[in-house]
């Protein structure tokens, strides 16, 4: 426990303040007082003061008695006698003075204290009209506070991923209007924060040499369901080479993941393993360059399901744009949020399966008309 020092060591900090500078005191003062003492400045602040009231009013200043600190009660009986000795042209230099205090201040209820003055002679001393004199300020009302629950239960459904847009959607579905704009402002109001997208890429090999035609050429939504886009990207986890391997394939019309795999290694066979979830047949297989979809295995299992390979540009990005959207809202809404590179493949197998899921079963989209993958697919 710390200790109050006494006359003695405070004069020993104060010599060795002048003496070697506030450096070594404050040193000093932290051996004797005994006591982990944070901030430097409030030591060096004391023994400064201790020294100025030492050189100044003696040894006797840090001698003082318990409640010395405390501020005299004011005593104002001999107001009456003061008043009654003032001239009038005191009265009226001191009155004069007084109101004009008052304006500067515009401190309407310090002068409403004064209960032998009338509204009107207020209002005219602080110089402010009789009737703002009388206006309280309002307390602002919220008109869509009643919101909250619905909202927040909203957001934790979708795991705080939706923003005000999509909430908006949802809350017009239960008769509950309210601009998106306007909603922003209350979910910041009601301490709700939305997760949002940290973008990362990370290089990929790429085989030029393999020419395919781009059979799609940005068509991202045809009118019959025959484009399937497919592509491979990591996922940060706790296995050597620090990453695990996410291979997807989703529909160009309905959005819907049609299928998934989740491996250690991105190979031929996590393709393979994708391609055949697939429950479809006759479509056009829409992918990048890489590596692993211009293996022969990966070549020849499309043809046997009748399907033709569609290739992406090289460098275009926006050629496969369906399933790197995909990637992006997995990522930027979800597994970026997790911490998933301290997790093993089963983890985060649980959690790729729980968003893709709601992905395709919950998840609204501005371009299938505010539907789900799923709705949209049962309505083809």
């Amino acid at each position: 426990m710390s200790k109050n020092l006494t006359v003695e060591e405070w004069m020993k900090i104060i010599q060795i303040y002048k003496k070697q500078g506030i450096q070594i005191a404050e040193q000093e003062y932290r051996i004797i007082k005994a006591k982990q003492i944070k901030f430097s400045q409030f030591i060096k602040k004391r023994i400064k003061q201790k020294t100025y009231l030492v050189d100044n009013y003696g040894m006797k200043s840090l001698n003082r008695k318990k409640g010395s600190w405390r501020y005299k009660k004011r005593d104002d009986s001999d107001i009456p006698g003061i008043i009654s000795d003032l001239t009038e042209e005191q009265k009226r230099e001191i009155i004069e003075d007084w109101i004009k205090s008052q304006r500067d201040k515009k401190e309407r209820n310090a002068i409403s204290k004064i209960k032998s003055l009338n509204i009107s002679m207020k209002a005219r001393i602080i110089s402010m009209h009789r009737t703002t004199f009388y206006k309280k300020p309002k307390v602002r009302r919220y008109k869509y506070n009643n919101l909250k629950n619905t909202v927040e239960e909203i957001l934790k459904e979708s795991k705080f991923i939706y923003g005000s847009r999509k909430i908006s959607v949802l809350l017009k579905e239960k008769h509950m209007s309210i601009n998106d704009r306007t909603l922003r402002h209350y979910l910041k109001r009601w301490g709700f924060i939305i997760k949002t997208r940290i973008k990362k890429r990370q290089a990929e090999s790429k085989n030029i040499n393999t020419k395919f035609k781009d059979l799609v050429k940005r068509n991202y939504n045809p009118t019959i369901d025959n484009i399937i886009a497919t592509d491979v990207s990591y996922i940060p986890g706790l296995v050597e080479g620090n990453n695990y391997y996410l291979s997807a394939a989703i529909s160009h019309k309905t959005k819907k993941i049609e299928s998934w795999c989740l491996s250690k290694n991105n190979n031929s066979q996590l393709v393979i393993d994708t391609l055949n979830k697939i429950n479809k047949s006759n479509f056009i297989l829409h992918s990048d360059h890489g590596s692993q979809y211009s293996s022969n295995e990966v070549i020849e299992l499309v043809k046997q399901m009748n399907c033709q390979t569609s290739m992406s540009r090289v460098g275009n990005s926006l050629d496969n744009r369906e399933i790197e959207y995909f990637f992006s809202c997995l990522k930027g809404e979800y597994l970026n949020h997790i911490n998933t590179n301290k997790m093993n493949i089963d983890e985060i197998y649980n959690h790729i399966d729980w968003y893709i899921d709601w992905y395709n079963n919950k998840r609204i989209q501005k371009i299938l008309n505010w539907k789900t993958p799923a709705t949209a697919g049962a309505i083809i």
